[in-house]
């Protein structure tokens, strides 16, 4: 049998209120790394609804809707939009 110590800590516990130097880089790495890909999303969003005819605003909020399985309440603020405009429509 192996003794297991109950704690086994490969650096020391975080001081609050500092962040080391090293998980501030990988954070910035990956900040860079979610806005490239949040632009890259954006331009085939952009490219598709350009191709198809539709609002390149309307395509990604479908399609994070689905992703974020929301299409329901998108369904329904959408309903409720074109309710408004509707509405200032007929004043």
């Amino acid at each position: 049998m192996t003794d297991t110590p109950e704690s086994f800590e490969l650096e020391p516990p975080p001081t609050p209120g500092q962040v080391p130097e090293r998980v501030i880089d990988e954070l910035r790495a990956a900040c860079r790394s979610a806005v490239d890909l949040a632009q890259a999303f954006g331009d085939a969003c952009k490219a598709q609804a350009d191709k198809y005819g539709i609002q390149p605003g309307a395509l990604k909020r479908y399609v994070r809707a689905l992703e974020g399985d929301k299409l329901a309440e998108v369904d329904q603020e959408a309903e409720d939009l074109l309710a408004l405009i509707n509405r200032r429509s007929a004043e």
